[in-house]
């Protein structure tokens, strides 16, 4: 009797999620740096926008902003490093950052310049790290877990927020062991064990086959598949890769640009504008008014376990389900959340009713679920939507306008807090709607083909299968 045998769908696709799930593993292993960095990019966002002992209340205004403007700067450093640096080695060059920074933080955790110092590196290492591992791992997965694959940034970042609000609301304030050292151990620890899974990474076979070295694109596609060897399947894949580069390649860069403009503006809306809306100053204030007034100080850790939940639910089901209709779903449900919570703020005597208060918190709850859900997605997307040519570029630009849009909201913060929320839910429900007719379902296709569909103006087709 033979023995059974799984087959292989074309294009990298498997019959089964087990057999999914052990084909992908040298992926697993390559990006797993990656996803420890982000653990630290989700510690210090949230540390920025709230949970920190020198926050706007201690009129520390740049301490809570500056992560961001590290970031910024390390996105624009990016792009150029990619065209002539081995990923690995910009990789490298974030953990060592994040290792100065945790330093810092141990060292010196009660000067605020050294830990202002300490911010400044960790940002810079997050923007050099994000575009690279996006473009990477977008391009070693097999088109069967390019979402996980994208997914594990933002999820990432959603265990590094929950883990930040969860110690920072439940540790106790020390002189001899406060909670910058706290902070500092773990981000050395997160920055060593990155260091470790360094050494599986595998680069982008795209880029061999992009610098004319295809003896390397296969050699690397081989280790990229389990067991390793190249096969028939491996070889199919490579012909596919040299065919997508060889389109991409044939664009110049004005043409390559234009391509790009309306996956971009999709892009800005769908990530910067709603990661940076979904958790946020104003956000974070808003239950942290609520746990004064009714004195649940277990709120916190519910809201970042909620969040991390969220995640992980969305990384699970992102290459098995629809993309497209449940992602959008979830942000106008953010947005409808929001618009409740900023009707409770925008009169100030709510603040002293009981009731009002536990509503508060339960809709910062309930809302960071669903914003955890939604997260991932939007790494998904943003590694799949640009060509080949401009991709560092487009990418580092959604970015960018993330940062600014967060340093703007910590900028507005003495604004109404109720009239901040409202306007942000009503914007995030309008725009959503709008992106529900215009962006692609992109689960199964390869990058080439989602690439179409972002330039497309409408896509209202639903790829709803199973």
């Amino acid at each position: 009797m033979s023995s059974p045998t799984t087959s292989v769908a074309p294009h990298g696709f498997y019959t089964t999620p087990s057999e999914r799930i052990k084909k992908s593993k040298p992926n697993s292993m390559s990006i797993a740096a990656g996803g420890i960095i982000f653990l630290s990019a989700g510690m210090n966002m949230a540390l920025g926008l709230g949970w920190y002992r020198y926050s706007l209340l201690n009129s520390a205004t740049h301490f809570c902003y500056s992560w961001f403007i590290g970031v910024i700067i390390g996105s624009i450093l990016s792009a150029p490093l990619i065209n002539f640096m081995p990923k690995r080695f910009i990789l490298s060059l974030s953990t060592f950052l994040i290792l100065i920074e945790g330093i810092l933080f141990t060292c010196a955790p009660h000067r605020y310049g050294t830990l202002l110092a300490g911010r400044y590196f960790n940002g810079i290492g997050i923007g050099l790290a994000i575009v690279p591992y996006l473009i990477n791992a977008s391009e070693i997965s097999a088109n069967s877990n390019r979402g996980s694959c994208l997914a594990t940034e933002q999820y990432s970042v959603s265990i590094g927020i929950a883990l930040q609000m969860l110690y920072s609301s439940l540790w106790s304030f020390t002189v001899d062991f406060p909670i910058n050292c706290l902070h500092g151990i773990i981000d050395i620890m997160f920055a060593v064990v990155a260091g470790v899974f360094l050494f599986y990474f595998i680069e982008s076979p795209i880029g061999y086959i992009r610098k004319g070295e295809d003896g390397l694109a296969l050699e690397t596609m081989a280790r990229l598949r389990k067991p390793q060897g190249v096969t028939g399947e491996v070889r199919s894949l490579f012909e596919q890769h040299k065919a997508y580069v060889r389109e991409q390649d044939n664009l110049s860069m004005q043409q390559s640009l234009h391509k790009g403009i309306l996956p971009l503006a999709k892009m800005i809306f769908y990530r910067s504008l709603m990661l940076a809306f979904c958790y946020s100053l104003p956000l974070n204030y808003a239950l942290q008014f609520s746990i004064v007034m009714n004195g649940r100080t277990w709120a916190p850790a519910v809201a970042g376990g909620c969040r991390f939940l969220g995640s992980l639910v969305a990384i699970c089901v992102v290459d098995y389900v629809d993309r497209k209709i449940i992602s959008i779903m979830s942000a106008i449900i953010v947005g409808g959340l929001m618009v409740g919570l900023g009707l409770i703020f925008r009169n100030n005597a709510n603040i002293l009713i009981a009731t009002d208060m536990n509503t508060a918190m339960v809709l910062c709850i309930v809302m960071q679920l669903f914003a955890g859900f939604f997260a991932p997605y939007s790494s998904m997307y943003l590694g799949e939507a640009f060509p080949l040519r401009t991709k560092p570029y487009l990418m580092d630009a959604c970015v960018i306008i993330e940062q600014i849009l967060h340093i703007v909201l910590i900028e507005a913060y003495t604004l109404n807090m109720g009239t901040n929320l409202f306007v942000q839910g009503i914007i995030i429900m309008v725009v959503f709607l709008l992106l529900g007719l215009t962006m692609p379902e992109t689960r199964k296709t390869s990058l080439a083909e989602a690439q179409r569909r972002f330039r497309k103006w409408l896509y209202i087709k639903l790829d709803i299968e199973f």
